[in-house]
């Protein structure tokens, strides 16, 4: 229960949060008109959707990632709305119809998949960030780096546990009228202020001595992009490997710094990718510390077991799992996808883009994720990759949901 003093800051808070920036608003390009809940979606008809034809092996693997959306739905209060635009359903429907929806696409022809879904589906298309559609689609990976329990001259960059000294507040948790958004910051006498960012907690070292290290890594650069990530593995001195995930993060909006260099002439925007701006980084030791801290967001860990796991919980199935922004989108629903996915003929960058539809599931989400327009396709571990989320960018892609027919109008005035 928090103190008086701090109901006190709470409220405050509240009422600087349209204009706060040390609560997770993104530095990223927004809509032209900002895009509320009932607005991200729109029902449209079957005609409206990308022609297709998929394989039997491509429904199976979207019917092993939908039963983990099953799991979550049956794991969540069986009446709690679930929202496609102005519409919703509950999680026990949505377990349902998830779980009927991989039982078709596992077991029955395409041509027999094709006619139960048309006859028990209800398709949505994201408005985009430009109001006609247009998504925006990147991917990321699950990392490798290599490290040690114990920190030597090599492995000097430690990951942290989450520090028990930082609040997290859910403001639905307080009023369910209220946005569902999560504040984060920790305690000052009777004050809720900011959480350190990452400067702070690099280079003036705030959390050491804490007894907050998980494991310690040899690469700042990797250690870096371990938390755009959100988790990985690392590989320690036996050759075992610990895989570690998200545990929660300092609060601190997350600023782009491919953005930075592009903004300050370092990069051309058209050449900026992820091993450009790896190589950028290495061939820049001096500027390293200083473009790194650009990006004040910091992520905690915790070594975990299975996964890697999404922002609902369950594991993550590579090249079907995709990240939104949850305040817009239904959590675990049922998606395709159309955008292009580089190739590669040999070493460098991609030698052509392929047109790709995708039946994937909404089990993610990120910091740079926000907005209408906006999708991040989990690709997976190991080279190829990271690779292929190293140089994707794709912009004038297209994000549809699933939904079961016969869903109530969302009440008007009500929050999520």
């Amino acid at each position: 229960m928090l103190r008086k003093s701090l109901w006190a800051a709470l409220i405050a808070l509240m009422a600087l949060l349209s204009g706060c920036s040390f609560f997770g608003v993104p530095d990223e390009p927004l809509p032209p008109v900002e895009i509320q809940p009932a607005q991200a979606l729109q029902e449209v008809n079957w005609q409206d959707l990308p022609m297709t034809k998929p394989k039997r092996a491509d429904l199976r693997a979207w019917a092993e990632a939908l039963k983990q959306s099953y799991h979550y739905y049956k794991s969540q209060p069986a009446a709690k709305k679930v929202r496609f635009g102005r519409y919703y359903t509950t999680n026990a429907k949505m377990a349902e119809f998830t779980l009927e929806l991989a039982e078709n696409a596992a077991h029955t022809s395409p041509y027999g998949f094709a006619r139960w879904v048309y006859k028990n589906v209800t398709p949505f298309r994201a408005v985009g960030h430009d109001g006609q559609g247009s998504v925006l689609f990147t991917a990321y990976y699950e990392p490798l780096l290599l490290g040690s329990k114990t920190p030597t001259e090599r492995f000097r960059y430690p990951l942290y546990k989450r520090p028990p000294e930082l609040i997290t507040l859910r403001l639905q948790d307080f009023r369910t009228d209220l946005p569902n958004v999560m504040l984060r910051g920790q305690r000052k006498g009777d004050q809720l202020v900011p959480f350190h960012d990452r400067q702070a907690i690099e280079q003036r070292n705030v959390l050491r001595d804490k007894a907050l290290e998980l494991v310690w890594v040899d690469d700042p650069v990797g250690h870096f992009f371990l938390q755009v990530q959100g988790s990985g593995r690392v590989k320690l001195p036996d050759g075992s490997l610990m895989r570690v995930g998200y545990a929660d993060a300092n609060g601190h909006p997350y600023r782009s710094i491919g953005k930075l260099l592009i903004e300050e002439g370092r990069v051309p925007k058209e050449e900026m990718s992820l091993p450009v701006l790896r190589q950028w980084l290495a061939a820049h030791p001096d500027e390293m510390q200083r473009v790194m801290h650009h990006n004040p967001s910091y992520v905690f860990f915790k070594e975990i077991k299975g996964g890697p796991y999404g922002n609902i919980g369950v594991p993550l199935t590579a090249g079907r799992s995709i990240a939104t922004d949850y305040r817009l989108f239904p959590r675990g629903a049922p998606a395709m996808i159309r955008t292009e996915l580089p190739v590669f003929s040999g070493e460098g960058p991609p030698s052509g883009w392929e047109k790709e539809v995708r039946l994937v599931a909404n089990q993610d989400t990120g910091g740079a994720i926000r907005g209408a327009g906006r999708v991040d396709l989990f690709t997976g571990f190991g080279p190829d990759a990271e690779r292929t989320a190293g140089e994707m960018k794709q912009d004038g892609g297209a994000l549809y949901f699933f939904a079961p027919k016969n869903m109530a109008l969302w009440p008007e005035g009500q929050q999520d």
